[in-house]
């Protein structure tokens, strides 16, 4: 058994090991978040303004709407889309809310994640003077785990690999193979004799 071996051999197949998982299996991304604001300063009463919101389109994804305005207003929000044979903003649904004379308004949702929002604010007649509108929008959304190409993940799979089975041999090696092999040169057996100086002759008769 040889410990260095050994520890090469483990150090080579955790390493390959991490980089398989790692492009296998990248784990959970965090969550990003996006935000946007509308505003109108000086609304006159039977005036109207509309608000083009764009969202990730992520599923699933936490959209918040809060907004508040200095007098009463009537306030709609849709779920809408780009129109396909004219061009400009469709809405096909009902509002995902309404708002009828208020002065603020709060509307949150969890689920699938339309492209379009609209947000459409409107003063009353009966205003006797402007109205000044804002509104928040924030999106909670994950952008999915990021895929390699074919070329970058076929290399980084066989490099790991590679090195994986680099460490399975070393540390094979590193188990089975006697520790005398390549030992010093006296472990390779006793010297031999050694005779003193002098001549040799025929041994004298005992």
């Amino acid at each position: 058994m040889r410990p260095g071996l050994i520890a090469v051999g483990v150090a080579f197949a955790v390493v390959g090991a991490a980089v398989i998982v790692g492009i296998l299996y990248p784990g959970d991304n965090p969550p990003l978040e996006r935000t946007g604001s509308s505003d109108v300063v000086g609304l006159p009463g039977g005036d109207w303004r509309s608000f083009l919101l764009p969202a990730s389109a992520s599923d699933p994804a936490t959209l918040t709407l809060s907004w508040s305005a200095t007098g009463t207003v009537n306030v709609t929000w849709y779920s809408a889309r780009v129109c396909t044979q004219a061009p400009g903003i469709c809405v096909d649904t009902p509002p995902l809310r309404l708002w009828l004379g208020n002065s603020s308004g709060h509307w949150s949702a969890t689920g699938s994640a339309d492209s379009l929002y609209e947000l459409v604010v409107y003063a009353g007649v009966l205003h006797n003077q402007s109205v000044n509108f804002t509104a928040a929008f924030t999106e909670q959304y994950h952008a999915g785990p990021q895929t390699l190409p074919f070329v970058p993940f076929a290399i980084t799979m066989v490099g790991g690999s590679l090195l994986t089975g680099i460490g399975a041999v070393v540390l094979y090696l590193g188990l089975f193979l006697p520790s005398g092999v390549y030992g010093a040169e006296g472990d390779l057996g006793p010297e031999p004799e050694e005779r003193p100086p002098g001549p040799v002759g025929p041994e004298p008769p005992a």
